[in-house]
């Protein structure tokens, strides 16, 4: 994965005096080194056509992921995403969208907390490079139409939509998916495929490559499984729904061969089937990553079977009991009305509570993510720059040896030629031999010389790049062992800012707890202390 460096956005209003306004955003910070980086955009609201086409982003090449926090576009258009051609990471979350562009370009993309109702994909038989979808917390009635266009799609996220029904079929075109989650969505119906008329009942789905699916948080009372063609499923979360059995036989939970975990707590299951159920698991070794309070099993009347709740006697015999109610219908009703009123405060505050949380969040994550990218990029660049100084010592040094090498040939060939000269037949006169005798020995001691000058210059120039090399190497391990000690540091971040999501979630389940028990008077007694102690613990941390 790319490391990014988030760098803040400078949002610059240009007025023209004419019949329209021009507004360009920019990203800029002077002295910013240039690598991919991610543009945090603040405040954009395009609220009509209008505002599209009179908006202008000037974004360079560098930035390749894209972040707007705190502003509104309800359509986010074609016509606007052409604007962004090199953006591939791009994140719109609580941006108030109701529809969603989607282009071909795109790697990742968050468009959580909106109020996306419709999708729309570039034109048909374009692929597309999407390998992560989140669209948590939308308004989905029905599953997008994705066909054959995201053969890479891996991570897709439909949670807390409002998908009633829905056929797994949907996703076959989905060749590389790995991860589904349909939880939060009140689901009432899961089926292997869609209904048709001249479609077996029993048809089944094929989802070859799907390791983790989560139904978790509906309303599904049965699910048949006979049909799922799953081989890599690693993970299935089944808790907190209505389920009282699968419609199959209890031993068809061994068909998943790679399913190492299950959580099936929070459900109404039936005895008989959940002691079979719970053979299977242990005799397949599948962990069980949930359980139910025993005080759920106490108050509603059931049996617990390992931690698990489950009725031993039929529904119809409860309901056919008589009314334990009572007179206590109205009383029930009026703590309706005020549960009601206290869910309708509650969301109000969340939702303002969750804004500021977010915006926290992007400032935690750029302050803890700044100084360790560019230290990483830093290192990188000095460990490029070593690798190809010591490549080029060592071309340099191989042609010096082919040289010397060459010098050495030529340097035994005229030794040879000299010591044929001297064993020739002498001359007749003994001056000439003399001086030849002379001439050649000059010369055989002339190149000796000139051959020992060039083995020690040789001699001296390897140990001076040896010890150059040798220094390269300590660097370079230096700068590795540095390297890995920043991406240490990363993912010692990355814990960290989860442990800090993980207690949000604990805060909020604290409220949905404690505020709807409470009468009127408490409600405000209790609201207004949660609320101060919250406010006063987000300056505090801010």
């Amino acid at each position: 994965m790319t490391i990014t460096r988030i760098l803040a956005l400078m949002v610059l209003s240009t007025c023209v005096p004419a019949s329209y306004t021009l507004v360009t955003y920019r990203c800029g910070v002077p002295d910013t080194p240039v690598i991919k980086a991610t543009c945090i955009v603040r405040d954009v609201i395009l609220g009509t056509v209008a505002n599209i086409e009179d908006a202008s982003f000037s974004i360079d090449m560098r930035y390749v992921a894209l972040t707007m926090v705190d502003g509104f576009i309800p359509d986010f258009t074609r016509q606007l995403a052409r604007q962004f051609p090199q953006v591939q990471d791009l994140t719109v979350d609580a941006m108030g969208i109701r529809k969603m562009y989607i282009w071909s370009n795109l790697e990742q993309l968050s468009a959580r907390n909106n109020s996306i109702r419709a999708l729309d994909f570039a034109s048909i038989g374009v692929e597309h490079r999407l390998r992560s979808l989140r669209l948590d917390d939308n308004e989905l009635s029905s599953v997008p139409l994705f066909g054959q266009s995201f053969n890479e799609l891996k991570y897709l996220s439909l949670e807390g939509n409002r998908l009633e029904q829905v056929a797994l079929d949907a996703f076959t075109g989905l060749g590389q998916l790995q991860s589904l989650s349909l939880a939060r969505n009140g689901l009432i119906v899961v089926e292997s495929t869609t209904r048709a008329p001249a479609r077996p009942i029993h048809q089944g789905v094929q989802l070859l490559k799907l390791k983790h699916l989560s139904l978790a948080s509906n309303r599904l009372i049965t699910v048949n499984i006979s049909g799922w063609e799953m081989p890599s499923l690693v993970s299935l979360d089944l808790s907190n729904n209505d389920l009282y059995l699968l419609l199959d036989e209890a031993h068809q939970l061994g068909q998943f061969g790679a399913l190492l975990e299950i959580s099936y707590a929070g459900n109404d299951w039936q005895c008989g089937w959940l002691s079979e159920a719970q053979l299977v698991l242990r005799k397949r070794g599948i962990a069980v990553k949930d359980q139910d309070p025993a005080a759920r099993c106490d108050r509603e009347q059931m049996k617990s079977l390992n931690g698990i709740c489950c009725y031993e006697r039929a529904l119809d015999q409860e309901l056919n009991d008589k009314d334990p109610f009572g007179s206590r219908w109205e009383q029930l009703n009026e703590l309706r009305r005020r549960y009601e009123l206290v869910q309708y405060s509650y969301d109000q505050v969340e939702d303002a509570d969750l804004n500021l949380i977010t915006e926290r969040g992007h400032d935690l994550r750029a302050k803890l993510m700044g100084s360790v990218a560019q230290d990483q990029d830093e290192i990188k660049r000095e460990l490029v720059r070593l690798r190809h100084a010591l490549d080029t010592e060592t071309a340099q040094l191989e042609r010096l040896e082919e040289r010397i090498e060459r010098a050495v040939i030529e340097l035994g060939q005229s030794i040879d030629e000299l010591h044929e000269r001297a064993v020739r037949p002498k001359p007749t006169l003994d001056a000439v031999r003399q001086q030849t005798i002379g001439d050649s020995i000059e010369r055989i001691k002339t190149s000796i010389e000139s051959l020992r000058r060039k083995v020690q210059n040789y001699v001296y120039e390897t140990s001076e790049r040896d010890k150059r090399i040798r220094r390269y190497g300590e660097r370079i391990d230096h700068l590795e062992d540095q390297l890995a000690e920043a991406q240490q540091l990363e993912n010692s971040l990355h814990r960290r800012a989860g442990d800090l999501t993980a207690r949000v979630d604990d805060a909020y389940r604290v409220i949905e707890e404690v505020i709807p028990r409470n009468s009127e008077e408490m409600y405000d007694r209790v609201r207004a202390s949660r609320f101060g102690a919250y406010s006063y613990q987000m300056r505090r941390h801010g």
